[in-house]
């Protein structure tokens, strides 16, 4: 009895410590584009999409990583049903973001109504520490309008009972473009975001190379470019999200560098050689870099976030990329409007665009994401790009379906290179969940994997993430011993 009263004793400590103490502090994993079809270098639909091992293998939707998800949130940030057809916002369950809802999409302007999907607004920053050297062109407020007078009307409203709306960058931009959908568009979701204009929308980047341009992106294409700021385009508010840390990237010793901020472990240098769309999805998926061997081409939305928009020539940070060619760089996404063509990254000015597979273009290799020998995705938390402290309590959940009663859960520190895993608990119920007390050493290339208990052939992993610091466990480990 006296241990039993202890142990629940030591479970309401717990369940008061997860209360009060921040479980984690995430940054956002990179969406999925959302290509589903496979393709060859002359534009055929490969269908089925090919096997590991065979040509073509190793493109975009070879792989499933953070599939885009939203949900609808009413005018007072609640969530709506999903068919309802009255929402003010949308919620981007993949980054957290929170997006806000276009209306009367009728070809008439109304900046009585900032939600208007007609109006369009010149780019303007009064603020010298976020405008990037130029304030842009500032609007009269009765015959034109600029992007600040529409965030301050939104915040001066309260809307959906925020004060934080801002512009979005253009990475945060291109995180909801869905790179299935061809032109005429426009390429997003519609179901979600009604009212889209297959045209330009303005992000709040300033353009490194010309400070009175600022970066666009199109839902057209869905290709990013930049403009003078006093241009007319469509704009759409954001909030939510949170800063990037400036030390985020990481360079691990053994030629790979990981971003903690989206959970993902690329390929240092540059290969010297150039090679075609095939040969780039190739030597990705057999490279052994560093003992890792689920090396793949990045996805177009990675690909692009390596840009560092405050960079020109290259775009890029060069002290962790320093050989990094001001030049195209191949993505696995074949561009939906011209399918003999893949999409691809400029890293000379930041610009994105596509390019005929048959051409020449550079390298880098990807790792990280979900992984494993199941169809579908299993484990749902810690989340990719998510950080832990020692001593907090991680709430690992997964999809119970196919694995049976009872489940492993290992770690590796080390990227999930065979041999790291160590055994977080070797048997426990298959219910979803399981908490642990972080234990053990820091490290920015965390991996779980759960598997079967009998029959290992069954597992899924999902990295990276970050464990920091080191580890006094306390009086919970004792109370629950």
């Amino acid at each position: 009895m006296l241990m039993n009263t202890t142990k629940a004793m030591a479970m309401a400590v717990l369940f008061c410590f997860m209360l009060v103490m921040p479980l984690s502090v995430s940054a956002w994993p990179v969406p999925d584009t959302g290509q589903t079809e496979c393709y060859d270098t002359d534009g055929n639909v490969l269908n089925p999409c090919p096997i590991e091992g065979g040509a073509f293998y190793g493109q975009d939707a070879s792989y499933t990583i953070n599939p885009m998800s939203y949900t609808k949130l009413d005018a007072d940030g609640n969530e709506s049903e999903p068919l309802s057809k009255l929402w003010s916002m949308v919620r981007d369950n993949v980054t957290g973001l929170i997006w806000e809802n276009k209306q009367a999409l009728d070809g008439e302007k109304n900046y009585a109504n900032p939600h208007d999907a007609d109006n369009t607004y010149t780019w303007y920053d009064s603020n010298p520490a976020t405008n990037g050297g130029d304030a842009g062109a500032p609007g009269n407020g009765i015959t034109t309008f600029d992007t600040e007078q529409f965030i301050n009307a939104l915040n001066l409203a309260n809307y959906g009972g925020y004060h934080d709306w801002r512009m979005p960058t253009i990475k945060e931009l291109a995180s909801i473009v869905n790179y299935s959908i061809p032109d005429p568009g426009p390429t997003i979701n519609t179901t979600y975001f009604p009212n889209t204009q297959a045209s330009y929308y303005w992000s709040s980047t300033t353009y490194a190379n010309y400070t009175s341009y600022a970066w666009i992106m199109g839902f057209d294409y869905g290709s990013g470019g930049n403009d003078v700021k006093d241009d007319y385009f469509y704009v759409r508010a954001v909030r939510g999200g949170q800063s990037r840390s400036l030390n985020h990237l990481v360079i691990n010793g053994d030629g790979t560098v990981t971003d903690t901020d989206i959970g993902l472990m690329w390929q240092q240098r540059t290969l010297d050689n150039t090679m075609t769309w095939e040969e780039a999805l190739s030597s990705c998926e057999t490279s052994n870099l560093a003992g890792y061997t689920d090396w793949r081409l990045p996805a177009k939305k990675e690909l692009q976030s390596l840009v560092n928009y405050s960079r020109f020539n290259p775009a890029i940070n060069i002290t962790y990329f320093p050989d990094t060619a001001a030049s195209w760089y191949w993505s696995s996404t074949t561009y939906a409007d011209y399918t003999l063509g893949a999409w691809g990254v400029d890293f000379g000015s930041g610009d994105d665009g596509g390019s005929s597979k048959g051409s020449s273009g550079y390298v880098r290799a990807v790792r990280g994401g979900q992984a494993g020998s199941l169809g579908y995705l299993v484990i749902s938390g810690p989340k990719q790009a998510s950080s832990w402290n020692s001593g907090a309590v991680t709430p690992i959940r997964w999809n119970i379906v196919g694995l049976g009663t009872k489940v492993k859960i290992s770690l590796s520190r080390q990227g999930g290179k065979n041999g790291t895993f160590e055994t977080l608990i070797a048997s426990t119920p298959n219910d979803g969940q399981y908490y642990w007390i972080v234990t053990g050493a820091g490290s920015v290339n965390c991996v779980i994997k759960i598997e079967q208990t009998y029959y290992s052939a069954y597992w899924a992993t999902e990295g990276l993430f970050v464990i920091k610091g080191p580890v006094n466990p306390g009086i919970f480990l004792l109370l629950l011993e």
